[in-house]
């Protein structure tokens, strides 16, 4: 199988304590170490960007670690079961470079049939180097029916010294016989503290930015460093907020110009309209929780404005957003969708 279908994830490999949120995942999979009880199958579910695919690789390298180390973190095991991340295999695996771990994902809408038939001919051949040969098929619910099945067998009767690892955002996604052979690790969103956390102490993110990502990254480690990684996305933030201040303070305005702005770009408007959706969420929880507030750094603002608005009101408006999102998600046309969202929101 070429270097293409291998894993590429993991380049600053640094075990089991980089991965933040999942401390219960990380705890069942060192115990499967120790106790040398590793299944052959795997299900790892769960909202994109959480560590199902990273922690997938720390497994893999814990399974064929050199040196491996102690847990750290207020983990206690009797055994070194944490991955060095410097011994040969662990620098290999990181890089995606290791002859028997494969990385299987759709090149398109699906993964196909040909893709797994590869597989389980590389598979049917003896590991080259590894004690533990490691199979990660990434959004393995965008497997065709084909493909499925052949899996299936696979599974059925897997190869000696070979461990599956799926990953899918929902277990009811997959075959339920593919979902029978697998064991279960769900994974859940990441505590805003410890992804503010993250940003300021590894990243040297500034607190009060590390504060705003946070908020808005839903519990995704990967969203909130896609959004590090776009320097646009705090000033954007900002406007879209003053906007929606404004159009629930006036009655009429600049609000086709608002929709002109958001529309431009299908990138910017996705974000867009999380940002609305949050500060209509947090306008709502703010008249009666204000310390659950998302964005916290205008909390103040949120608390005044609460005041004023009528509650039902704010359902229908935040329900607009929502019916804008489905309909350009479904590729209505954006420009169309945005202007009949801010005539109701101006209502």
């Amino acid at each position: 199988m070429s270097t293409s279908n291998r894993s590429r994830l993991g380049k600053r490999a640094t075990g089991f304590d980089a991965i933040i949120g999942q401390q219960r995942q990380i705890r069942m999979l060192a115990a499967a170490l120790q106790k040398k009880e590793v299944p052959h199958a795997m299900l790892f579910t769960g909202e994109a960007g959480i560590g199902k695919k990273t922690t997938a690789i720390h497994f893999a390298m814990a399974c064929n670690c050199g040196h491996p180390m102690p847990m750290a973190g207020g983990f206690v095991f009797s055994g070194s079961v944490n991955p060095c991340g410097e011994c040969r295999p662990c620098r290999k695996i990181a890089s995606g470079n290791h002859p028997d771990v494969y990385h299987i994902q759709p090149p398109g809408a699906t993964i196909k049939i040909e893709q797994i038939r590869t597989l389980c001919s590389a598979l049917s051949l003896r590991p080259h180097e590894a004690l533990l040969r490691i199979v990660l098929l990434s959004d393995a619910h965008l497997m065709n029916a084909e493909a499925g099945n052949a899996l299936l067998k696979v599974l059925e009767e897997p190869p000696e010294k070979t461990v599956f690892i799926l990953t899918a955002p929902e277990a009811a996604d997959i075959l339920p016989t593919i979902v029978s052979r697998c064991r279960h690790l769900r994974f859940n969103p990441i505590p805003e503290d410890q992804l503010e956390a993250y940003l300021v102490e590894k990243r040297g993110m500034p607190p009060e930015n590390a504060m705003i990502i946070a908020s808005m990254a839903n519990g995704s480690i990967g969203r909130a460093l896609s959004i590090c990684d776009d320097d646009w996305i705090l000033l954007h933030r900002r406007r879209v907020i003053e906007q929606m201040e404004i159009i629930f303070r006036k009655p009429a305005g600049r609000d086709l110009h608002f929709a002109e702005m958001l529309a431009q770009d299908r990138k910017k408007l996705r974000f867009s309209l999380e940002i609305m959706k949050s500060w209509l969420r947090d306008l709502a929880v703010s008249r009666y929780f204000p310390e659950k507030v998302c964005n916290r750094d205008i909390r103040s603002r949120l608390a005044a404005l609460s005041r004023t608005v009528d509650m039902d009101g704010l359902i229908e408006k935040t329900d607009a957003v929502w019916q804008a999102e489905r309909a350009i998600t479904a590729n209505a046309n954006a420009r169309l969708a945005i202007e009949a969202m801010m005539m109701r929101l101006s209502e």
